[in-house]
């Protein structure tokens, strides 16, 4: 067993590195134009003939219709498309409805949905108890990526923006400063632990490429090395959050922003005078000279860090990590300290006895204090490593515990402000370049404390390597090779996920196009598609519709019995796959049928669940430390992780949500006190009237049978309601056919 997985490890090895380019590393070919879903036709056909598949029937007009507004709108399709494509369903129609669809501004809250599993899309940071958890301005990127896809944002730009839209714009106040969402909604566990997520959601999100797993060795089977994943690390690395993030709009409630502004200076002024007090209490002359007296011994080794905390805590209210900075900037060597001065009081400190030590430090410390501005003594202490040098912005480093819960709980007041004030403006959640960068570094094992040599920052390995540009922002550098229109892979990736999007199944595993992904069967039209894609400009509804004008997009759910003995699984899209709704379009669903979803409302803050029975579910809080019950069992990916595909799981509670939720029953009983419901008198009537709103088709007559027999033995005032929940809960409300 041991010699068989040595054996595989080095065939995968070898693989990876073979000098036959990876088939998805590979060049596009030379694209072949069309300019409808004909040559997709032709692609798909000689694949499935070459394997003995028969050509099916297409779906009817009427099936056509509702898949295409559910997969590009999330919602139902309305009476007037379903009545325009019996009436004449020719290709001009087709065309017609999936343009009218596009310019829906319900397509962008749609797409939106998809992009924000890959962006692992979150309201709240994780798991951090002792402060407000939310990100009060996650918003503003969910509504950037709602705009993107309606104003068809071409795929390039729309990559570049969310990796570097600080070093596009020119204006503090650009709305695109949004899109940089994609990298700071993601969880926050600590400084590696969120570079590392920066890593994986760049890397598989835009390029279906496990990099993350190079963190502490060379990728085990993939041609990605340890350099690659730190040369992306250190490019997040060394990238800022502002404290006061841009305001990129007007207040929704533009008569409350200036009572917002006052209780928002308020707060700011009560943070900036605690981080200055603290400022000023490291220059008391008692602070200082016990300070130095602790720094010394611990730096000379006369005593361990334990015993610095213990002696520390004897003396009142001393913060061991401000005393540990006094060691490590004591402990420095010339040249970094060349100081006289300096020296001399180190020699003074060594000879003296050590009950007068702290009287040395007395003394010396009124000298630092009182040296004037352009001192070569209080130049040394302006070393970036002094206490003293650490300013306002800075001072968050030398906090104790009791420090940084006032401090987390001065900045829950202000997050809490932002999130709930009616006159709060809408931010983005940028990010910038430091100034100063820090060098590229292999953290050897993954341990940043064992740290590998400097070395130069480079493209990905196995797209070609190289340096990035030399006096540009390696982080604008890195999104421009990803855009790039001769990277192969970021068009493959995101055409075989939106053939996902649209079939319920991808061509090839969309989040690892990785050495030991094999390739697809349909690598043609993969090909075909990428091509189109990027030559197209990146225009995602150009891509739309090829898809849904081709028969495959139409093609009848039956299928030829014959082919399952080919295909079972349906790998070569010969029939139509039935396809579950996700729980956003059927909730969506219930409030469209039942007339309570507003059409006009579109981004904003997100709301609790619960609370709106006229919000899409898109604008549905999404706590990652609390996630919602029904989210989970209707299998919403957990935002910890990207995910590019949504797993399906069967469980009784999904039934039962339609059967004993509040929502479903308030809606329900909505329908069945309608005007227009108690104005109708028969039964039978009645019972067509649901069918109609619930499937937008007539009732057979067995089916009116049941329901009468339903409805006459449920209690009085009731069975109308309860009707309508049990066909909500049926195969037919949940499948797309």
């Amino acid at each position: 067993m041991v010699a068989r997985a040595f054996i595989f490890s080095v065939l995968s090895f070898l693989c990876a590195f073979a000098d036959e380019p990876h088939w998805a590393y590979s060049a596009l070919p030379k694209a072949a134009h069309a300019g409808s879903g004909e040559l997709v036709d032709s692609l798909l056909r000689q694949a499935q003939e070459s394997q003995g598949i028969m050509r099916g029937n297409l779906a009817k007009p009427s099936e056509w219709v509702r898949r295409a507004t559910y997969t590009l709108t999330g919602l139902p399709p309305t009476p007037e498309h379903l009545a325009r494509i019996a009436a004449r369903a020719d290709d001009a129609t087709y065309l017609t409805i999936i343009d009218e669809l596009l310019e829906s501004p319900a397509y962008g809250e749609r797409w939106a949905r998809h992009w924000m599993d890959v962006a692992r899309y979150a309201d709240t940071r994780g798991y951090h108890f002792d402060q407000d958890n939310r990100y009060p301005f996650a918003y503003t990127y969910r509504d950037w990526l709602i705009a993107a896809f309606n104003q068809d944002l071409p795929y390039g730009k729309f990559v570049k923006l969310q990796l570097a839209a600080d070093l596009m714009t020119d204006r503090e106040d650009d709305p695109d400063l949004a899109a940089l969402g994609f990298l700071t909604v993601g969880l926050r566990a600590g400084r590696v632990e969120t570079l590392d997520d920066r890593v994986d959601v760049t890397t598989r999100g835009f390029l279906a490429s496990t990099v993350s797993c190079a963190r502490c060795h060379h990728h085990k089977t993939d041609e990605i090395r340890t350099e690659d994943f730190y040369s992306l690390f250190s490019i997040f690395e060394n990238t800022e959050e502002p404290e006061l993030k841009p305001i990129i709009g007007p207040s929704r409630e533009g008569q409350h922003y200036e009572a917002y502004l006052k209780e928002e200076e308020r707060l700011r002024k009560a943070d900036a005078q605690a981080r200055d007090e603290l400022v000023s209490h490291f220059r008391e002359p008692e602070i200082l000279a016990n300070s130095l007296h602790l720094g010394w011994r611990a730096a000379t080794g006369a005593i361990s860090d334990e015993q610095l905390a213990v002696d520390a805590k004897a003396l009142g209210r001393y913060r061991v990590p401000a005393l540990l900075q006094w060691k490590k900037f004591l402990g420095l060597t010339p040249p970094e300290l060349a100081s006289e001065r300096l020296a001399k009081w180190q020699q003074e400190m060594a000879e003296a006895i050590p009950e007068k030590r702290l009287e040395i430090c007395r003394v010396f410390a009124g000298e630092v204090l009182a040296a004037p501005a352009e001192s070569e003594l209080l130049k040394t202490f302006a070393n970036v490593h002094c206490p003293l040098a650490f300013g306002a912005s800075r001072i968050d480093e030398l906090m104790d515990q009791e420090d940084e819960r006032v401090a987390r709980a001065r900045k829950s007041e202000v997050s809490k402000l932002q999130a709930e004030h009616a006159g709060s403006p809408p931010r983005a959640m940028s990010l910038h370049d430091r100034k100063q960068w820090l060098p590229a570094q292999v953290y050897k094992r993954g341990s940043e404390n064992d740290r590998g040599p400097e070395f130069e920052r480079q493209w990905l390995s196995f797209l070609g390597s190289g340096p990035f540009e030399a006096g540009k922002s390696p982080r604008l550098s890195l999104a421009e090779k990803i855009a790039d229109p001769e990277n192969p892979l970021t068009y493959r990736v995101i055409v075989n996920r939106i053939w996902g999007w649209h079939f319920g199944a991808s061509f090839v595993e969309p989040s690892d196009f990785g050495a030991q992904q094999q390739p697809p069967a349909l690598l043609p039209l993969l090909d075909h598609l990428a091509n189109h894609f990027r030559d197209s400009g990146g225009s995602f509804k150009s891509l739309h519709r090829l898809i849904l004008t081709s028969e495959a997009f139409r093609t009848s759910a039956d299928g030829v019995a014959q082919n399952s003995q080919i295909d079972e699984g349906n790998t070569m899209f010969w029939k139509w796959t039935l396809q579950r709704l996700d729980y956003e379009s059927l909730r969506d669903r219930i409030l469209a049928i039942s007339g309570s979803l507003d059409h006009t409302q579109i981004g904003g803050r997100s709301v609790p669940l619960a609370d709106s029975d006229s919000r899409r579910t898109l604008y549905a809080t999404v706590d990652r430390y609390d996630l919602q019950g029904t989210f989970i069992n209707f299998d919403l990916p957990h935002p910890d992780h990207h995910a590019s595909r949504r797993v399906q799981t069967t469980v009784p509670q999904q039934a039962l949500y339609f059967l004993n939720a509040e929502l479903p029953l308030r809606r329900a009983d909505a329908m069945a006190k309608s005007a227009d419901f108690l104005a109708i008198a028969s039964p039978e009537e009645r019972i067509s009237w649901i069918y109609q709103k619930v499937f937008q088709r007539e009732p057979d007559d067995q089916e009116i049978a049941i329901a009468k027999q339903w409805t006459a033995a449920a209690a009085e005032g009731d069975s109308w309601a309860d009707l309508i929940q049990m066909l909500w809960a049926s195969n037919e409300f949940h499948f797309i056919h």
